[in-house]
């Protein structure tokens, strides 16, 4: 991968200089890892590098397949909804990974989420009220964490819980592990998974494919705006999830 391959050609738009400049800064490091991942789509490793991306993001890794998706996309137009497809297919086959992960490997996950320190916000803090009265090993869940939340989404209908995740920008591996770990339906979790990860995927490819080289500039210039307005999104859903639905 040459470094052309691996540089946003597009100027940022992001502010220059004063506090904002400071405050986009970690923006302007994701940026560079969002440069970086694009540059895969100029070489021959670009598909396998989509599907295992995928893959990895629905069980265990941070950064979404969707910048390496929409790149692919805009170099082969015409092959949009089959990128579209393979990134479908890979993700469903993470989201499965993570739930057995949730089943059998939990305890290697709680000490990682530990050490990353990522506790409070995903198993919640003991002062927040009663834990949940299911408990994985030595972990109790309380009702400030992700996973007390994910568990009151899946008695309400698990097919649902798992259909937004896959669809929307909150991080779609907090439930499939918690999926294995609450023992919800591994057949609800792959239905619901196609379903919102094919509506994500495919609407990427077919917007792709008829707007074309029109995307990619929008995106480069206002990737810090974007991510922005993504954050915003994802706190919306979780505050929707937690007193609306």
């Amino acid at each position: 991968m040459n470094e052309e391959a691996a540089e946003v050609t597009q100027p940022s738009r992001a502010p220059k200089g004063g506090v904002l400049w400071v405050l986009f800064w970690p923006l302007r490091l994701l940026k560079r890892l969002y440069a970086w991942v694009v540059g895969w789509a100029d070489t021959k490793f670009g598909l396998p590098a989509l599907a295992l991306l995928a893959f990895a993001e629905a069980s265990f890794f941070p950064i979404p397949p969707d910048p390496l998706l929409i790149a692919l996309c805009l170099g082969k137009q015409k092959r949009s909804l089959f990128y579209a497809g393979v990134c479908t297919a890979a993700s469903v086959l993470g989201g499965i990974l993570g739930w057995f992960i949730g089943q059998a490997l939990f305890q290697s996950v709680v000490d990682v989420i530990h050490a990353v320190g990522w506790g409070p916000s995903w198993f919640g803090t003991p002062g927040s009220g009663e834990p949940l009265a299911q408990t994985a090993g030595d972990t109790r869940f309380y009702p400030d964490g992700y996973f007390y939340l994910v568990h009151e989404k899946f008695g309400q209908n698990s097919f649902f819980a798992y259909f937004s995740a896959a669809l929307s920008p909150i991080p779609y591996k907090v439930f499939t592990i918690a999926g294995g770990v609450f023992n919800v339906s591994l057949p609800m979790l792959i239905l619901g998974s196609i379903v919102g990860r094919g509506l994500r995927f495919f609407a990427l490819g077919g917007l792709i494919r008829v707007f074309g080289d029109k995307v990619k500039p929008l995106i480069e210039k206002y990737f810090e705006w974007i991510t922005i307005g993504l954050v915003v999104l994802i706190a919306l859903f979780f505050v929707v999830l937690k007193y609306v639905m």
